[in-house]
């Protein structure tokens, strides 16, 4: 029996390489109580029992991590996986927290205090026995943290402590890395909050990738003053730090008070003896659009919410010293360039991540015509959707503050494709820089020339069938009383496939449907809805048509219906819709828009011979045929050698 009860217990050095830690570890855990000794006498001797506990608690929480990261990409709903780098060692901690989050604000009160104190101590800027459970220690009297107490005090605010107490007995085993210029705070927060909230606020926080491209053009220099607007958790300003920043040059402003405590906590992470006046007066908790308490700056940077602004009692706030707020339902992104540019003495510098409609939607010309009055813009980086499942072209804008209304000057534009210069030969208010000057003269060229008409006022649009119900309604093989019914991907340039789906005109009860007698016209022209460019063919069997394939009927009486088909099939119009609407939905206020030139009668025949011949050609003929027609549409409507190479690109 004594030979059994020794073999029970593991010395010191035993237990060490069992558990693959140091001797310093095991002393630090037997003052925390994380490990106990077994021995009566002192002598530090284990049980097996208490060592294969912990080890079972070690490979349970490796497998969950493991689990935790393959569910990465299923759960990025909820984690916004591309906030940090790819590579940051917490993305595994964070798939847990993820995992076993708990709705609760005290619950996400408590998990990032528990996280801040992980990153202090990893940090080393906090010097302790515990070893893990931080903050569960600091609210039992275990843990004194200092100068950072009222930091803490902050994230807790009046939460009663008993309810933390609870919440920490609810918190996963995590383990976070200390990462400088890393908001892994912010990450916590905004992954477990509501996103539907955010969204309809229109709050989309930066991805560390795209805020480092927001800030690469800004110049660094000792005494420029910076100021974020609306900083969240501080992620710009961390950025600017890592460039090279003198922390007594930033300064930042939120809303939302629980998100400029952790701004504050990032700032005494990643810079040593920041006092309490410091960060409280550089990170301010206050509604920037109206605050009077503001620093004063040389450049202004961030990205202001997308979304606009329902509440009434704060447009009426707003209004009393913004134009933005005078009407029904601003944007936040406006309000917010223009405040920024009020803030700003001549020469200061905005630099935005913003929604790219505010450069050509119509909802925001009120602040285009802001910017043409108060500031020249000198650059422009068009984005994809860089937001994590948000469906939004976005962009980098860079406005100079200036006194001289209408000013203008280079513009630098990147896109994905290509970096150039935009002259900007055209109005203060043209803001379309996804074109160069050359292209800007080819579509001014096209608005511009004398003999054209438009669609407008000249075609009778109808829109294909809504059947509210495809499945139940279009078959794919006619049954009896069936007729043909045109989609969107039946037609190409001129031709009209076999049509591969049926309808039962009479039986059907459709959602929405245009009156026959349009579908039945002798002539209509057809046209995909979805597309980039018009993609248009001549329907003349009356043939019906679903909506993914909308038509026109023409009221022209000196354009034929096959030179109006070659006219918005051609390069030239491609060409304007491309530069000119990005879209990828064929409008009919568009198509209005279209400038059609107006054709002799025998241009127009000479055309049409060329569309016959172009149906029964193929392959290398039909493509010489339709640059045939293209070079006819350009010479038409007045273009060059130069513009056609240009279009035909």
């Amino acid at each position: 029996m004594a030979e059994q009860h020794k073999t029970d217990f593991l010395s010191l050095g035993q237990t060490c390489d069992l558990l693959d830690v140091s001797l310093s570890t095991i002393k630090n855990w037997l003052k925390t109580g994380k490990i106990k000794d077994d021995s009566a006498d002192g002598s530090l001797k284990f049980s097996k029992t208490q060592i294969d506990s912990i080890i079972s608690s070690r490979n349970s929480l490796k497998r969950r991590r493991a689990a935790a990261n393959s569910r990465q990409s299923v759960r990025a709903q909820e984690l916004y996986i591309n906030y940090i780098s790819k590579n940051s060692p917490n993305h595994i901690a964070l798939s847990i927290l993820v995992e076993d989050f708990s709705s609760t604000l005290t619950y996400i009160r408590a998990l990032l205090c528990e996280s801040f104190l992980q990153l202090l101590v990893e940090a080393k800027k906090l010097d302790t026995y515990v070893s893990s459970h931080f903050f569960k220690a600091y609210l039992e009297g275990r843990l004194d943290i200092g100068r950072y107490e009222w930091l803490l005090l902050e994230l807790i605010d009046k939460t009663p402590k008993n309810s933390l107490l609870k919440s920490c007995r609810n918190l996963p085993e995590f383990e976070l890395h200390y990462v400088p210029y890393e908001d892994t705070l912010g990450l916590i927060y905004l992954s477990l909050m509501e996103l539907s909230s955010r969204r309809q606020e229109g709050r989309y926080y930066t991805p560390q990738e795209l805020t480092d491209t927001a800030l690469e053009t800004i110049s660094i220099r000792s005494g420029r003053v910076f100021l974020d607007p609306c900083c969240g958790s501080g992620n710009f300003l961390l950025r600017l730090l890592k460039r090279g920043a003198d922390v007594n040059d930033l300064y930042g402003c939120d809303l939302d008070s629980l998100s400029v405590s952790l701004a504050r906590i990032n700032f005494a992470l990643a810079e040593d003896d920041l006092t309490e006046e410091f960060l409280c007066t550089h990170l301010l908790k206050a509604d920037t659009l109206i605050s009077k308490n503001l620093p004063k700056a040389d450049v202004i940077v961030g990205n202001p919410p997308f979304g606009s602004c329902d509440d009434p009692a704060a447009i009426k706030r707003y209004a009393k010293t913004l134009e933005e707020a005078k009407k029904n339902r601003p944007y936040f992104a406006d309000l917010f360039v223009e405040r920024s540019l009020n803030l700003l003495d001549e020469g200061g510098i905005v630099q935005f991540v913003l929604p790219e409609a505010i450069l050509n939607v119509a909802s925001h010309d009120l602040i285009r015509t802001f910017i043409s009055m108060h500031a020249r813009v000198k650059s422009v980086r068009y984005l994809d959707e860089v937001f994590h499942a948000v469906q939004c072209q976005s962009v980098v804008l860079t406005l100079e503050k200036t006194s001289y209304s209408g000013a203008v000057g280079e513009v630098i534009v990147n896109t994905n494709e290509s970096t150039y210069i935009v002259r900007r030969e055209r109005s203060s208010l043209d803001f379309n820089f996804r074109i160069t000057d050359q292209e800007a003269k080819v579509l001014s060229k096209m608005d511009d020339f004398e003999h054209c008409v438009k669609l407008r006022g000249h075609a009778q649009f109808a829109l294909g069938i809504v059947t509210g119900s495809n499945s139940g309604m279009v078959h794919s093989e006619p049954l009896s009383g069936d007729e043909p019914v045109l989609r969107g991907v039946d037609i190409e340039p001129f031709k009209i496939g076999a049509p591969k789906s049926f309808v039962n005109l009479k039986e059907s009860k459709f959602q929405q449907i245009a009156p026959i007698e349009y579908y039945r016209s002798p002539v209509k022209i057809v046209y995909r809805f979805i597309a980039k460019y018009p993609i248009v063919a001549l329907d003349k069997k009356g043939r019906l048509t679903l909506n993914s394939c909308n038509f026109l009927i023409p009221r022209f009486d000196n354009l034929s219906p096959v030179y109006l088909c070659a006219v918005l099939n051609s390069s030239a119009v491609r060409f304007y819709f491309e530069r000119k609407f990005h879209t990828i939905k064929i409008l009919r206020s568009l198509l209005e828009e279209v400038p059609i030139p107006i054709a002799s009668a025998d241009d127009q025949l000479q055309i049409e011979f060329m569309v016959n011949d172009l149906k029964e050609a193929s392959g290398a003929e039909a493509e010489k045929i339709r640059h045939q027609i293209d070079r006819k549409i350009a010479e038409i409507y007045g273009l060059g050698k130069r513009a056609l190479k240009l279009i035909s690109a």
